[in-house]
């Protein structure tokens, strides 16, 4: 009989520390449920401020209200049209920063040619020879 109370003992205990763990996991469960939810909510006024930031970057960049813009404050900025020969390629650009082992006279070279490939550009460029 000693041995029956024992053994039930055993499992009464067994089934309190049972209880205990799963009351313990019910509870982590329930606070990661609520963390997920605030995430979810974040998340969602997250998206919902890019969606107003995207919409407010299409309309300050619509071509009309940039024209408006450009012909309101032309005398301001002297802005001229763009023409396709301004544009430079990349190997018009020589490098700026001196490579190990070159003299100080070619990077002085190297600046001017920048400067002057960039003043040719801002002018309005001269024709690319090709």
């Amino acid at each position: 009989m000693k041995t029956v109370r024992a053994v039930n003992i055993v499992f009464l205990a067994a089934m309190i520390l049972a209880a205990i763990v799963t009351y313990a996991l019910k509870h982590q469960a329930e606070i990661a449920a609520d963390s997920i939810g605030r995430l979810q909510a974040d998340i969602a006024k997250e998206r919902d401020k890019i969606r107003t930031l995207n919409a407010e970057w299409s309309f300050l960049n619509q071509p009309s209200r940039l024209g408006a813009l450009v012909q309101e404050h032309a005398d301001y900025f002297q802005l001229q049209p763009f023409t396709p020969d301004q544009v430079a390629a990349i190997d018009e650009i020589p490098l700026r920063n001196q490579p190990a082992g070159e003299p100080a006279a070619t990077t002085a070279i190297n600046d001017a040619m920048v400067k002057a490939t960039l003043a040719r550009i801002a002018a309005g460029g001269a024709l690319r020879e090709h």
